[in-house]
């Protein structure tokens, strides 16, 4: 950062004479350019080390050297200083006024490190007076970027730290993991161990958070490590051991060992009153020094006045007063020492009887979860019967040959759209609770016909919505409905299905009209309205409060659908909210005793475009291209390999990852769809070994597990693509396209 600023003195008349303009030059020596980097670095100093008095008493003298010295440089840096410095007292609007001016001054000079701190500092302002934290993390990424483009590795370590810091913040736990055991290693590297402490404390309290405790427990003994090793008597010490057993009897406390959580908590409560004591001896040390030199200055006092008692005899008097006043002030401060003493005692016997308080009531949450779980379960087992009950319905319709085909093709319809309810139901229970939004559901974009979508659910109902209370169901279709609209079927029929039966339950020998309605279309979108209205049906004002909570609050556990035994519809409302909020729409809810109830949403739907004439061009025929299923159960075998065969390719099967190398080394295969779970060799380990001789060869995961958790095996192996079990065939269908285009169009 020493650099000296290269000066050129050019005064010439004849320059002069050429130009009507006056320019004013600065000219500095080296001994000035030393000045003004010797203040800046000083600068710097205080205001890193958290000096902020020191740093305000030289921060105007430093502008005045940099500006007076005409060096943008030297400006932008003062001027991320002064942003640094206003940050740290608060004054916000000078933070965005500074590092708007450094932004601007950046452009112009080439400063590696300034252009990491500024990104940094950026970094903060979002991240503590802004609280943008998407933009604050773009900033910091951006601050990494160039630190590792830079070589600036140390100077990464608080970069990282902030980063890890947001995430924490957001709750973020996976990324504030990752981030967290990056800068670890750095500061392990250079020894930062105040980093380190605060970190291993922050990657105890992520853990903690996602339940994974002996982990958490792991990094708050690495952490009480570091402090160990670094043991004095000072506050920070002794205050960051008190943070780590709070951190672990809270892992504890979560994991229903309370006999242990108590323990520690108690370490803390002792932690926190050894500091304050170490504070009280120092001040008793300190009073004990001060009152031993007065009493050396009352024995010099005493000879003087013994040799020159005359003389002295006023000052001595003075010097008494003095000495009766100082005493008076050390009783005072005992007094007010004894005092606080008492205080933080009964402060501390308040808390821990806070604490057992916390764990009484966190026994009972306990115990309501747990009852709130057993309604689940229940509500649950009533959704997945509804499908299955269809499914049963139409299977045995089907072993009796009707003589109408027309009526088994219907049949069929109803199978089919109650296979794919039910599929799309779990993979809903699945979704709803994850916060990780990379494991969602992606909705299809399919032609989409709104009254053939009615009609199957009109067929469907008698076997998803047992008529128990002898309801009528009307539909009311507007006649201006598009059929060209692209969406997802099995989506909107989920929602649709899921408010039609928990309205039904409420209502016995009454009438629901379901209608549709175009609200308004333009050339690419067309805005539907849909709502389920009945006169029949009325809620309590409670009931209204409840519902109207729920679905405006966007909570996302399941468990805030059932707040009683008798409540267990309420589940279908939420996952109808839910499914809608991926359409960017939500449940409407009004209710009234003159009116009855109304449940509404709309959907804008993309408009269909027109078809060209496209055609897919292989160097081989669907005959040609033949397709490898590893794959050790039987009755899977037999269904992929239909599928496959249906869609004209050519299938042969590998029962186990042995026969699946055998295979692969006497034949060429187009595409390999690979199961993961298998007797022997998994499907990771197969992968493994063909990737070593084909590295070109598509292969499709076909598996049970979760991709998300498994991300890196699936990496690691060489997976091209993974398609969850059970799949549509038309997604195979679609994998199997992709695949062969890449390879042959």
């Amino acid at each position: 950062m020493k650099r000296s600023i290269l000066t050129l003195v050019i005064i010439t008349s004849i320059v002069l004479s050429l130009i009507n303009t006056q320019k004013v030059y600065s000219f500095y020596s080296s001994k000035d350019d030393i000045l003004i980097e010797t203040t800046l670095d000083s600068l710097e100093y205080w205001i890193e080390n958290d000096y902020v008095n020191k740093a305000l008493r030289i921060v105007d003298r430093a502008e005045k050297l940099a500006l007076e010295s005409n060096n943008k440089k030297y400006i932008a840096r003062v001027f991320r200083l002064r942003s640094g410095l206003s940050m740290a007292t608060h004054d916000v609007d000078a933070v965005k006024d500074y590092l708007d001016k450094a932004t601007i001054l950046q452009k112009y000079v080439k400063d590696e490190y300034g252009d990491i701190q500024l990104n940094n500092l950026w970094g903060l302002y979002h991240k503590v007076i802004s609280k943008n934290y998407d933009r604050s993390i773009s900033f910091l990424e951006r601050a990494i970027d160039l630190s590792q483009e830079y070589n600036y590795e140390e100077e990464r370590i608080d970069i990282l730290l902030n980063l890890a810091t947001i995430y924490y913040i957001k709750q973020d736990w996976e990324n504030c993991y990752e981030i967290s055991k990056k800068t670890i290693a750095l500061a392990h590297k250079y020894k930062k161990n105040l980093r380190l402490i605060y970190l291993y404390h922050q990657m105890g309290k992520v853990c903690s958070n996602t339940q994974r405790y002996e982990e958490a427990l792991a990094f708050f003994e690495e952490g009480e490590k570091i402090i160990k090793q670094n043991v004095d008597s000072t506050k920070t010490n002794r205050f960051n051991q008190a943070l780590y057993f709070a951190g672990i009897a809270d892992v504890y406390n979560q994991k229903g060992e309370h006999l242990v959580a108590n323990k520690f908590y108690k370490k803390y409560v002792e932690e926190q009153v050894k500091q304050n004591d170490y504070f009280l001896k120092k001040y008793s040390e300190n009073l004990k020094d001060y009152r031993e030199l007065q009493l050396k200055d009352k024995d010099n006092e005493r000879i003087l006045i013994e040799n020159q008692y005359q003389q002295t005899q006023l000052k001595l008097n003075k010097y008494l007063m003095i000495s009766g006043g100082v005493i008076i002030v050390i009783l005072i401060l005992l007094s007010l020492l004894q005092y606080k003493n008492s205080r933080l005692k009964t402060e501390n016997n308040t808390f821990l009887r806070q604490k057992n308080k916390e764990l009484l009531e966190a026994k009972i949450k306990v115990e309501q979860a747990f009852k709130q779980k057993t309604a689940f379960v229940n509500n649950i087992t009533h959704e997945l019967r509804t499908p299955l009950h269809a499914i049963n319905g139409i299977a045995h319709l089907l072993e009796h040959k009707e003589p109408n085909e027309n009526q088994r093709k219907k049949q069929l319809e109803i199978l089919q759209f109650s296979g794919r309810y039910l599929l799309r139901f779990v993979n809903d229970i699945i979704e709803l609770n994850t916060s990780d939004q990379s494991t969602k559901t992606r909705l299809k974009n399919q032609p989409l016909s709104i009254v053939k979508l009615i009609g199957t659910i009109k067929e469907s109902l008698k076997f998803f919505i047992i008529r128990e209370n002898n309801n009528v169901f009307e539909f009311d279709l507007d006649d201006k409905l598009s059929d060209k609209i692209m969406g997802d079927s099995d989506h909107l029929s989920r929602i649709i299905v899921s408010i039609l039966s928990n309205a039904s339950r409420y209502i016995n020998g009454g009438v629901l009209r379901f209608s549709i309605k175009n609200v308004f279309s333009t050339d690419s979108v067309c805005n539907v309205l849909f709502s389920l209205k009945s006169k029949d049906l009325h809620f309590s004002k409670e009931k209204q409060e409840e519902l109207n909570t729920i679905l405006q609050e966007n909570r996302s556990a399941l468990f805030t659908a059932l707040s009683d035994q008798s409540n267990q519809s309420t589940l279908e409302l939420v996952i109808a909210n839910k499914l809608l909020q991926q359409c960017d729409s939500r449940l409407v809810f009004t209710s009234s005793n003159k009116e009855g109830a109304t449940f509404s949403f709309q959907i804008p739907f993309d408009k269909e475009l027109e078809k060209t004439n496209q055609k897919e061009f292989y160097s081989k025929s669907n005959e040609e291209i033949k397709i490898l299923v590893v794959e050790d159960n039987r009755i899977n075998q037999l269904v992929t390999q239909k599928i496959i065969t249906n869609y004209g390719y050519q299938c042969e099967i590998a029962s186990d990852g042995y026969e699946a190398l055998e295979m692969t080394d006497k034949n060429s295969y187009d595409l390999i769809f690979m199961d993961i779970m298998m007797d022997g060799i998994d499907g990771f380990e197969t992968t493994k070994r063909i990737r070593k001789s084909d590295k070109e060869t598509p292969i499709i995961a076909l598996t049970a597990i979760s991709e998300s958790e498994n991300k890196e095996h699936f990496i690691n192996a060489g997976i091209t693509k993974i398609i969850n079990k059970p799949f549509e065939p038309v997604v195979l269908l679609e994998q199997i396209k992709i695949a062969i285009s890449k390879q042959y169009i």
